[in-house]
This record gives structure tokens, C-alpha cells and sequence, in this order.
């Protein structure tokens, strides 16, 4: 097998490309800066100069029979439309018509469970019997769909094979996102547990992730389907604020505010950012992600692929925790240099 990978810079990408060496015959990776590609070679890859932001900024890294992997996206929870479907969107089709004239032999789209975060009903969800339907303020989600509705539609008019894998909560050592979130309103204090913090959230450790996406696009049994990946451990969102706050050696969130008003909160401190030119300490789609009730049906994913979450909560924030003391320890051996 050769494996094509963009995205291969973040957070699950490196999980994913640390995988696929060693099960590939070779493994080609996007990069869009020169000074990541020591990195990618560094996990085994082979470095390939693009941008899926601009046109053609991914037609040298698609060969013939490749399993496509594209995990390549805007991954915030604040910015604006035209910055999520730039990236997440635009980026996708680009990467489609590279592709599918080299005739890959499976396209997998690495997609997010938050497209379910608008559906009504109660109880599990999954992809057989949720409806797909982010609310308009999660724009995150909303690109993630869009792009979703662009593989299958192109890979289906192409005769391509495709597969897309909605990933629930990641987390895990090397998530910078928490450090760029979390950490700035647990040192104010203004991190607020939104409800009564009993609410699930559907929690994936970043190697099973991996895990997963590696085998949606080596599986037999993984053609043209969507699957849902989480743990099967029910962690409340109050378990998790707590549990991130203790990894990062901040206070835990004390306070609660009822989901309303922080979401009400959370659009003023949106528009008022936007008339002022800034970013939002919080956003909607940051309320929306952590008072949701959400728990998913892995059931296909299982029996049809195989998976098994390997790492418990309580291991993963462990591991999460000691990469923040390592991190903190290098940036305390740079005079002047930010932490976190």
C-alpha cells in the first residue's frame, strides 16, 4: 500500500503517520512550510510542498492506487465562514480534483461527530439514524459537512471507493488547541461548567482515532460507508473540564451558568470581537460542544472494522498531563519564552 496524507502536521495527523510507515510501502505527506518538512521525514514520511488554499497546491502528492487520507483542515472553534470553508472546504475540492484523475484506490475523509451537535432527538447517535445538521454557529461542523457532501458526491461521479469517519472528542498529549482554549480562561477563571456539568461527551483518545482512520482506508469491509468513533466510557463534561484543568496544573472551574445564558454570552462576545477586530475569549460553538448530551454508536465501526478503544480516560489525561509538564519544563529552560 501507498498512503497520501495531508494534515500530516496536527494533532491526529502525526498519530496517523507514525501508523501508516510502518504498514506502507510509502507514505507521502502535504506540508506547506519548509521548516516542518524535517518533522514529517523524521516519522518516516515523504514531504511533499503544497497548499491546499491555493489551486493546484496538491497535485504532486497523489500517485496512482494511493489510499488517500485527508485530515487536513481548519481546526478552531473561532474565525470566521470564509476562513473555514477557505480551508476545510475549498482545501477538500482541491485535493478531489488532484486526486481522482490518478484513480487512488480509496478516499478517506476525516469528518467530526460535531455534525450531529444540531440534531434533535435524544439517546445515541450515529450515521445510519442522526441526521447531519450543525447548528449555523458552529462553523466547524458546518465545513466539515460540506466537505463530507464533496467526497462522496465526487468520488461517486469518479467510481472512486470512499469512506468518511466522524471522530468524537479528541484528546491527548500534543493538542495544542487545548493550550490555545482552555488554558486562558482556567488562569482568569472564566471557564464555567454550563449546566449542572452532567452532560456526555463523547471522548476519543488521539492513538485510537488513528487507529481508526487507519483502518477505514485498509479495511475490505470500509468502502463508501460513514463511521462513528468514540470511546465507550460515558466522561460528563464536568469529569472532563476537571480532569483538563488538573493535566494543565490550573484550578478546576468552580462556577456554573446555565446553558442559555452562556450561550447568549457567548454571541455578544462574538460580535463584540468582530466590531472590535479581535477573537472571543468563547464562542457558540464552544457552548454547543461542551453542554451537548452526546453519546455515540460505535456498533459498525466495531464489528465491521474491528476497533476497540485501547486507551481509558483516566490513562490518556494521564499522558496528556505529563506532555504538559514536559513542555512547560523546556519553555522554563528559555529565558523569556510563553509557556502556556
Amino acid at each position: 500500500m501507498n498512503a497520501a496524507v495531508t494534515g500530516g502536521t496536527g494533532f491526529l495527523g502525526r498519530v496517523l503517520l507514525r501508523m501508516l510507515v510502518p504498514r506502507a510501502d510509502e507514505v507521502r505527506a502535504l506540508v506547506r512550510r519548509a521548516e516542518d518538512e524535517a518533522a514529517l521525514r523524521a516519522l518516516g514520511a515523504v514531504p511533499i510542498r503544497g497548499d491546499l488554499t491555493l489551486p493546484g497546491g496538491g497535485d504532486e502528492l497523489i500517485r496512482t492506487d494511493d489510499v488517500v487520507f485527508h485530515a487536513a483542515a481548519r481546526v478552531d472553534m473561532t474565525g470566521s465562514w470564509s476562513e473555514f470553508s477557505r480551508t476545510t472546504v475549498t482545501g477538500t475540492r482541491r485535493l478531489l480534483e488532484a486526486a481522482l484523475p490518478c484513480r487512488p484506490s480509496r478516499f478517506v475523509y476525516v469528518s467530526s461527530a460535531g455534525v450531529y451537535l444540531g440534531a434533535r432527538g435524544r439517546g445515541t447517535v450515529s450515521a445510519d439514524r442522526t441526521p447531519a445538521k450543525p447548528l449555523p454557529s458552529n462553523l466547524y461542523a458546518r465545513a466539515k459537512l460540506e466537505a463530507e457532501d464533496l467526497v462522496r458526491s465526487e468520488c461517486e461521479r469518479a467510481g472512486c471507493p470512499w469512506t468518511i469517519v466522524r471522530l468524537g472528542f479528541l484528546y491527548g498529549p500534543e493538542n495544542r488547541a487545548l493550550l490555545r482554549h482552555l488554558v486562558p480562561l482556567l488562569e482568569r477563571g472564566r471557564l464555567f461548567i454550563i449546566g449542572s456539568g452532567r452532560n456526555h461527551i463523547a471522548t476519543l483518545y488521539v492513538d485510537d482515532a488513528a487507529h481508526a482512520v487507519l483502518l477505514a482506508g485498509t479495511h475490505p469491509a470500509a468502502e463508501d460507508k460513514i463511521y462513528d468513533v468514540a470511546s465507550d466510557e460515558h466522561v460528563t463534561q464536568r469529569e472532563y473540564l476537571e480532569a483538563a484543568a488538573d493535566a494543565l496544573g490550573l484550578p478546576r472551574p468552580r462556577r456554573r451558568v446555565g446553558r442559555r445564558v452562556a450561550y447568549a454570552a457567548a454571541g455578544l462576545a462574538e460580535l463584540w470581537a468582530r466590531l472590535r477586530g479581535g477573537v472571543p475569549p468563547f464562542t457558540r460553538a464552544m457552548v454547543v460542544l461542551m453542554a451537548a448530551d452526546q453519546v455515540l454508536d460505535t456498533s459498525r465501526t466495531r464489528e465491521e472494522l474491528g476497533w476497540r478503544p485501547e486507551v481509558a480516560f483516566e490513562e490518556g489525561i494521564r499522558r496528556t498531563a505529563e506532555w504538559h509538564r514536559q513542555l512547560r519544563a523546556e519553555h522554563q529552560e528559555r529565558p523569556g519564552a510563553s509557556c502556556c
